[in-house]
């Protein structure tokens, strides 16, 4: 079928950054395409800046501009290490309930 995709979330995604940085572009689409709209990413910022071929501190200090812009958000730490999933900026989706404020069981 002409204008139908395989992957609908991703390319819908691509329009909503084309406005960013590639590297802001490239951290984005690094965590839709490893933890989809809804995972948490479970890579330290090390090994992620390793596969888009980017030094850690920039890698690191664009994923921090984007926590704050809403493009992601923090959803646990490990010690020091904090984890990350696409925030509502990114999926186009409204989170009722923030994944920090929830109850745990």
């Amino acid at each position: 079928m002409p204008g139908t995709s395989e992957y609908p979330e991703l390319e819908a995604l691509q329009s909503r950054i084309s406005s960013l940085t590639h590297l802001k572009q490239n951290v984005l689409m690094t965590y839709a395409i490893l933890g989809g709209l809804e995972r948490s990413v479970e890579r330290t910022a090390a090994v992620l800046a390793s596969l888009i071929g980017v030094p850690a501190p920039h890698f690191s200090r664009a994923r921090r501009e984007l926590e704050a812009e809403g493009w992601l958000e923090h959803t646990h730490s490990e010690g020091q290490v904090k984890f990350y999933r696409l925030g509502e900026k990114a999926t186009g989706r409204e989170v009722v309930v923030a994944l920090r404020s929830r109850p745990t069981a």
